[in-house]
């Protein structure tokens, strides 16, 4: 009876060490990667260069209203030093004040261009990034990718192939040159 119970638990556990041995292999499926270089693909958009001018223009234009004030508080200052001498005290003490808030004025409008460059640059660029992963969504689903890595952040450090490069097939979905 023991060598029974015995030969019993032991095909059981053979049995099941079978069992788990076929469940192992058969979640063995390799995964489809492929890899992409997003730099390469946003420099290829036509719409970044059309952002960039965009906001090459709004940074122009804040560049010389800047430099326009600036001239026109040392005008402003030199004007004061010329003339303070034979003004009012009242005058002077309005003239200095008008000077001081024009200088906070100055002082204060890098900051503020720069957040309003900020908020232009998102507004343009995230339509296109969106854009670029739409495509790369689609490629990847036409494809049966598992996975996209993006090798322009350093996330791969080895390719055995250029076949699973998706750059070409992403470009031609955008109607990029390849």
């Amino acid at each position: 009876m023991k060598s029974t119970s015995y030969t019993t638990a032991l095909f059981t556990a053979g049995f099941l060490a079978l069992i788990i041995l076929v469940a192992a292999k058969s979640n063995n499926i390799k995964s489809k990667v492929g890899y992409i270089n997003t730099t390469q693909l946003w420099q290829a958009m036509p719409e970044k260069a059309s952002a960039d001018s965009t906001l090459t223009k709004m940074k122009n234009e804040f560049v010389g209203y800047l430099q326009q004030k600036q001239k026109q508080f040392e005008i402003g200052v030199a004007g004061y030093k010329r003339d303070s001498s034979s003004m009012s005290e009242l005058i002077r003490k309005e003239k200095i004040d008008a000077l001081l808030k024009e200088q906070e004025t100055l002082k204060n409008f890098p900051k503020q261009a720069d957040a309003e460059l900020n908020k232009k640059k998102e507004e343009l660029y995230t339509p296109i990034r969106q854009k670029m992963q739409n495509a790369i969504d689609a490629v990847a689903a036409e494809n049966n990718y598992d996975y996209i890595t993006d090798v322009s952040f350093g996330h791969i450090i080895y390719a055995k192939n250029t076949e699973d490069n998706i750059l070409p097939l992403v470009k031609k979905k955008l109607g990029l040159q390849p």
